[in-house]
């Protein structure tokens, strides 16, 4: 039942708290630029992706094909991750959404089965992967700071 309720209820919080203010009565906006994620959590992250997502994805994140020949899991990290890059598959979302869609997608075969907080600790390992700085805190569980946070590119 708990996976049941990560797979719809994370989408659903993610997708009502990214319309936030209006853009007039907004701060500066955060975005993954910002360092948003510690060193700690990324390392939290890949114990996390060794064990639970390296099967499919492989340990350097390069994706393979599956057992059974019938799929492919992508590249996380790279100039093919996601099967194109990370920046053009994430770009213009937020990292509520990126946990989202993971929570909801993964493991193929067990979907929203870890925590909130293994999720999110995965999402800032592929942050890391995708040379993305880190800053001094981990990122937030917080699911209206998560959607607050843009995937853009760098400036």
């Amino acid at each position: 039942m708990r996976g049941f309720l990560l797979a719809f209820c994370i989408p659903i919080l993610f997708l009502a708290s990214a319309s936030g203010a209006p853009a007039s009565t907004q701060a500066t906006p955060t975005t993954i630029w910002n360092g948003v994620y510690s060193e700690a959590q990324a390392r939290r992250g890949e114990q996390v992706f060794k064990t639970e997502c390296s099967y499919c994805h492989k340990e350097d994140l390069s994706g393979g094909f599956f057992d059974d020949g019938l799929g492919r899991a992508p590249a996380l990290a790279g100039k093919r991750a996601f099967d194109s890059s990370f920046m053009d598959r994430w770009g213009g979302q937020t990292l509520g959404d990126l946990v989202a869609t993971i929570a909801a997608t993964m493991p193929q075969k067990r979907p929203a089965s870890l925590t909130l907080d293994n999720y999110i600790d995965v999402a800032t390992y592929l942050l890391s992967k995708n040379d993305v700085p880190h800053g001094g805190a981990d990122l937030s569980s917080d699911v209206d700071a998560l959607g607050r946070i843009a995937i853009v590119p760098r400036n």
